[in-house]
């Protein structure tokens, strides 16, 4: 897998390259995500390379297919972003901030797997369910709606008198 997204970059030239990786269901396996079952990522990368950095540019859009959070059935969900990592050398491995990490200078090439892996994952959205309520699963909506109707404890609307007005 590492091979798929290693750029050697000491064999290129000052200025701007590009790359183009496609991420697929062995990607998604190999990480073992619980929330997403399968889809499909394009990844376009332009990588400036200047004489003391490398500036990576990722631009992610596709399609993932991810279990809805209210019915457990799956939906597909698109996905688009923007991410920047500069890329510093420097005596050891550091992580200066979520955008400029420092790799030895003895380096000749960067594995780029785990960032894509931490993007995808931050394009996932918060909730995830079916864009319309109507394209859940509605026997499970059927069961949520049954066993959530519960009598209040009497003890509490005790407590309801108390409410200052």
């Amino acid at each position: 897998m590492e091979k798929d997204f290693t750029i050697p970059f000491k064999g290129l030239g000052v200025g701007k390259h590009s790359f183009k990786f496609e991420i697929n269901e062995e990607f998604f396996e190999s990480y073992d995500l619980p929330d997403i079952k399968k889809g499909s990522v394009s990844v376009s990368l332009d990588l400036i390379k200047e004489s003391t950095l490398l500036d990576l540019h990722f631009q992610l859009n596709g399609k993932l297919e991810l279990k809805c959070d209210r019915c457990l059935g799956y939906y597909t969900q698109p996905v688009a972003g923007e991410f920047r990592l500069v890329v510093k050398f420097g005596e050891a491995y550091a992580e200066e901030s979520d955008e400029v990490i420092v790799i030895p200078q003895t380096e000749n090439k960067i594995d780029l797997s785990q960032y894509i892996y931490e993007y995808i994952n931050l394009l996932l959205p918060i909730k995830k369910t079916h864009l319309n309520i109507e394209d859940c699963d509605p026997k499970m909506l059927e069961k949520i709606n049954t066993n959530t109707k519960q009598e209040i404890d009497p003890r509490w609307e005790a407590l309801k008198k108390l409410k200052l007005k």
